[in-house]
């Protein structure tokens, strides 16, 4: 995954003594297992969560639409559980719907943000980066295709890779049966 990120805010995230972790080392965590989750009220954030240098942290970011870049909001080591408030009481006040960077800043200062997630997600394998050759030709092909979907030529290649091997395991499936 190709990440964007604010680079002030990388290097305060490294120098913080809580922290001591940058946006770039952070991409370590697609690299294994993770975990992730999708905001409750915001179908494009996300908060991954996964082992880099062997912590466990956490990371809330934005996936754009027309880009296959994730946009990360905050990194926070994931540690012991923040002590509950004593107001039990519901609030009956409608709350304002908090923006991505709102709720990053919360985190940054360690407060729960468990409430904005669906707390849903699901473990996702690790990602794994290949080099493949492709002559001219099919390479304005792909483009070609891309621009007409309106996709990146990555999904383009990962798309119809994927419909091939479905295909494939139907061929196997029925010449067995």
């Amino acid at each position: 995954m190709r990440f964007k990120y604010d680079s002030r805010k990388s290097k305060k995230l490294k120098e913080d003594p809580r922290r001591k972790i940058g946006f770039f080392e952070v991409q370590e965590i697609w690299t294994h297992p993770h975990y992730v989750d999708c905001r409750s009220d915001d179908s494009k954030q996300f908060r991954a969560v996964g082992w880099v240098h062997g912590k466990l942290y956490s990371v809330i970011y934005e996936v754009r639409e027309r880009t296959i870049k994730a946009n990360t909001i905050t990194l926070s080591h994931s540690g012991k559980q923040q002590n509950k408030r004593n107001n039990y009481m519901k609030s009956t006040a409608k709350k304002k719907k908090l923006t991505a960077d709102e709720i990053a800043e919360k985190a940054m200062r360690g407060d729960d943000i468990s409430q904005y997630f669906t707390n849903k997600g699901e473990m996702k394998p690790a990602i794994q980066r290949v080099n493949v050759d492709f002559s001219a030709d099919m390479l304005k092909e792909l483009d070609l295709l891309a621009k007409e979907l309106n996709i990146s030529r990555q999904a383009v290649i990962k798309t119809y890779l994927r419909q091939s091997l479905d295909q494939h395991y139907l061929a196997r499936k029925a010449a067995i049966s």
